[in-house]
């Protein structure tokens, strides 16, 4: 398995190609929320910058999102399972429910597992997914990739430190080309 280090630093993107191996709920902080509130913001739904936690703001914006796309099965303002299908459906790519990408290598079939690291403050944060289908490398790659990526911008700017929620955004408004960099050897 090879390890690929996160290095470049570019603007981000419209939150057009996030994975969100995660409901996403009020309360929930990180870089897959701050794809998805730069995803709502393109499409108009969010008036807000996107921050990185969800907030009361974001759920108002999800629900307006679900009802505009006839979601429903998850709780109004919850961007669970239904939405994330939908998402993932309209962007082509892999459907959280089908589990073509896995955190942890399965035992019973043949895996192919990539590593991605993210390094700031000269700590580095990795995240492992696995894939059963080769050809699904670059999508098991952008999902490590954002979440360590955003794993490693709260670590090195944490929202209760001084410009924390300030330094969390600007870090992570690099996530989006950052992670296509990284992942761009493996073919979609």
């Amino acid at each position: 398995r090879g390890r690929h280090t996160v290095a470049a630093a570019v603007m981000a993107g419209r939150g057009e190609a996030c994975y969100f191996p995660r409901d996403l709920t009020k309360g929930s902080y990180g870089g897959d929320v701050h794809c998805f509130q730069q995803y709502l913001s393109h499409k108009g739904y969010l008036l807000d910058e996107p921050t990185g936690y969800f907030g009361e703001r974001t759920a108002t914006a999800t629900r307006r999102w679900q009802r505009d796309n006839g979601i429903g099965g998850d709780d109004a303002g919850d961007f669970g399972e239904w939405s994330r299908e939908r998402y993932a459906a309209t962007h082509g790519l892999p459907l959280p429910s089908e589990g073509r990408i896995f955190k942890d290598a399965k035992s019973d079939e043949k895996n192919t597992c990539v590593d991605v690291c993210a390094e700031f403050t000269g700590v580095q944060d990795c995240q492992t997914r696995c894939v059963g289908d080769p050809g699904d490398k670059k999508h098991a790659c952008l999902e490590a990739c954002q979440t360590a990526f955003s794993t490693a911008c709260d670590r090195a700017f944490p929202a209760s430190g001084e410009g924390g929620s300030t330094n969390f955004k600007i870090c992570l408004s690099y996530l989006q080309t950052s992670c296509e960099d990284t992942c761009k050897k493996f073919r979609a």
